[in-house]
């Protein structure tokens, strides 16, 4: 198992270091992160940022920049895989990484304007966002940035003659909340997502592809069938907060997502959230299973 080197230094300075980091200088990289976190702040204030607001040049390279550089720590098809064999120190080395990688992308992504009339990329960033809060220690941030910004994420009304639209939608929010702690409690609205798309999906996904000219079905097809896999492993997750089962659960995690990754064919959008999303619910069911191993053992 292949992980990038490791120079004696703490983590973010080690991703400091990193090709793509260091494409902005380090005062570049001081003054834009500053910026971003004076927006959390704001956000956190309850101040909503506009949408013309201008960022500094730096905001979005940068932001991409720490979430390729930590990605390599991801390793999705390495040291992700639930076969893989990891000492201890490359563990932590690994964990300590991607937790500061997380931090510094989530404070660069949240800090990006809003565009109103460009939800649908709005609702891509959610679900990067989502993984990277869960990494980084910042669903605090996260909640407060849904809530600014949830009329135009999750608005009461949909067009519902959207299904591609309607179940992207769901299936972002359900994210966000599966993503959301690691207990059983406070997923009641995330089962409601869930029967919601059950219960729609084989009818509706059949209009929809039926409906599109012939270029678009296939096209259709492996987006329908990407938030399929997607849906199916938050519903694993969801699962295992709820009862600590099924077993296995990172290689049925590691399989949808595997198949998810595959469908969207490195469709930019998806490709940045999936390793982000799956090494969110990797923590998930690790502080779920240290929550399960804590609980008193039942005699008969």
């Amino acid at each position: 198992m292949t992980l990038p080197p490791v120079t004696p230094v703490n983590p973010l300075e080690n991703l400091d270091r990193h090709w793509a980091v260091k494409v902005v200088t380090p005062e570049d990289r001081a003054s834009t992160v500053r910026y971003a976190m004076g927006v959390l702040t704001r956000l956190c204030n309850g101040e909503v940022p506009a949408a013309t607001e201008t960022p500094p040049d730096y905001v979005v390279p940068l932001a991409g920049a720490y979430a390729i550089a930590a990605s390599e720590w991801l390793d999705f098809e390495g040291a992700a895989s639930p076969s893989a064999v990891l000492s201890t120190e490359q563990r932590s080395q690994r964990s300590a990484h991607i937790e500061a990688g997380a931090d510094r992308a989530f404070v660069l992504t949240a800090a990006l304007p809003v565009e109103p009339s460009e939800r649908v990329a709005v609702l891509y960033r959610t679900l990067l966002l989502a993984g990277l809060a869960q990494l980084g220690n910042k669903q605090t941030e996260f909640r407060q940035w849904l809530k600014a910004y949830e009329p135009l994420l999750f608005p009461r009304a949909e067009d519902e003659s959207r299904w591609d639209l309607v179940l992207l939608r769901r299936v972002v929010e359900l994210w966000t909340h599966v993503l959301r702690g690691a207990g059983p409690s406070g997923l009641d609205h995330a089962m409601e997502l869930i029967a919601s798309i059950r219960e729609e999906r084989a009818m509706r996904d059949d209009a929809i592809v039926a409906a599109a000219d012939s270029a678009e079905q296939n096209r259709l097809r492996f987006f329908l069938f990407t938030l399929f896999h997607l849906t199916e492993a938050a519903t694993a997750l969801l699962l295992f907060r709820v009862h600590g089962e099924p077993a296995r659960i990172d290689a049925r995690l590691y399989s949808h997502f595997t198949l998810a990754r595959d469908a969207a064919g490195g469709d930019p959008r998806l490709d940045a959230s999936f390793d982000w999303l799956y090494e969110a619910s990797r923590r998930t069911v690790e502080l779920r299973t240290a929550q399960l191993e804590l609980l008193p053992e039942t005699g008969t």
